[in-house]
Order: structure tokens, then C-alpha cells, then sequence
């Protein structure tokens, strides 16, 4: 990464922020040894809802609630987000992270499991967005299950697919870095799906199911 791009990256965290939750949830999650979304992702998360105003979401990786509490500020106050996540002792701290934030609980159901199983036991075309939140080397295999359950206008937000620079680097050859490479050479491929890919903190790309 270029000093220009780390400056203006740094700049950008600064003016998004600060949050006192969503600092005080990134620290825990380091205590965790998680990865939290950064300051900005978060407002675009928060911005993205708002704009979709989506009254069912569904989040793959709940983490100690970083993302969850984001999508959650952006949604509709009648609107339920569904997290899913294999560690449940984050997913604990996510939902009083979420209560601290004053939102109602009823809006959080937590779902503890695999991504991949739990995502085939939701209902198809029952919700407005999806957020994955996920490995690169695992990222593919939850394509398909996240578009069956968005509506025809739904949105599909995928995060850490740029990797701070990595995947732009020709020299970076490492199975991470060529996992997020093959996601997004085989998305481009696809002529099914509307794609814009953001260079926010590890990389946002949005899908949408093309008219």
C-alpha cells in the first residue's frame, strides 16, 4: 500500500469516527483474537441499510457485534437481523453490546452453527440484504445460499476481498491472497449479478441479481 493510499485510509478513519461503542467492541475484539470491521466499513454498513431500509438482513459473522450493531443502527426499527456465527461466547457479547446501543433485543437473532448449513435452512427470497463477514478461502461456497435467500432487489455485501492492498499486488501469492483473486475474477465472469467493488477497509463488494 502506497503511503498516499495508508494516508488517506487513516484520514478517512478518523473523520468516520469516533464511536465510543464500536471502539470499546473492537478492542474486545482483539481480546477474542478477532478481526473487526474498521471505523469506516462500519458507516458505509450503517449508510448501506439506510438506503435499502431492509426489514429482514442476515449477517455471516457475528464476531462480538462490530458489524451487527452497524447494520442494525441503519436498519428500519421494526427491521430483525439474523447473525450467524460458530463462537458463541462472541456472539454473547455482540447481543450486550447491542443492548448497551439501546436497540431492542427482539431484533437480533443470533444463530449459532456453521454458515454454510445454517444459510440452507433459511427462507429463500425472505430477505432484503446479507452481509458475509468471512475468510476469502470460504467466501464462494456462500454465494448461492446468501443470493437464494434475497429478494429480487436484495443486496449481497461481501467483505474482505480487496485485503488491504494484497490482492493488488502481483507479488502477493500467498492461498489467502489468491483465494480472494479467484472470488472476484469468477464473480466478474458471471453475467447474472450487478458488481461494484469498493476499496473500504478490507474491501467491500456489492452484488445484486441483474434484472
Amino acid at each position: 500500500m502506497s503511503r498516499e493510499n495508508a494516508g488517506d485510509l487513516t484520514f478517512s478513519e478518523q473523520y468516520n469516527g469516533p464511536d465510543p461503542l464500536l471502539d470499546a467492541a473492537r478492542t474486545h475484539s482483539h481480546e477474542f483474537g478477532l478481526v473487526p470491521v474498521s471505523q469506516t466499513t462500519a458507516s458505509t454498513l450503517t449508510l448501506l441499510a439506510r438506503l435499502l431500509t431492509p426489514v429482514a438482513a442476515v449477517e455471516v459473522g457475528t464476531g462480538v457485534g462490530t458489524s451487527t450493531l452497524a447494520l442494525l443502527r441503519g436498519m428500519p426499527t421494526a427491521g430483525i437481523l439474523t447473525s450467524i456465527d460458530t463462537n458463541s461466547t462472541a456472539q454473547g457479547a455482540a447481543r450486550d453490546l447491542v443492548e448497551m446501543a439501546g436497540i431492542r433485543p427482539g431484533r437480533l437473532r443470533l444463530m449459532n452453527g456453521r454458515a454454510e448449513e445454517v444459510l440452507k435452512k433459511l427462507a429463500p427470497s425472505a430477505y432484503d440484504m446479507v452481509f458475509i463477514d468471512s475468510e476469502p478461502s470460504t467466501l464462494e461456497r456462500m454465494i448461492q445460499p446468501s443470493l437464494r435467500l434475497l429478494d429480487t432487489h436484495g443486496l449481497l455485501v461481501i467483505h474482505q476481498t480487496l485485503l488491504k492492498g494484497s490482492v493488488a499486488d502481483p507479488v502477493d501469492r500467498s492461498p489467502r491472497t489468491q483465494a480472494a483473486r479467484g472470488l472476484l475474477n469468477r464473480i466478474a465472469e458471471r453475467e447474472d449479478l450487478q458488481r461494484v467493488l469498493l476499496p473500504i477497509g478490507e474491501g467491500l463488494l456489492l452484488l445484486q441479481k441483474s434484472p
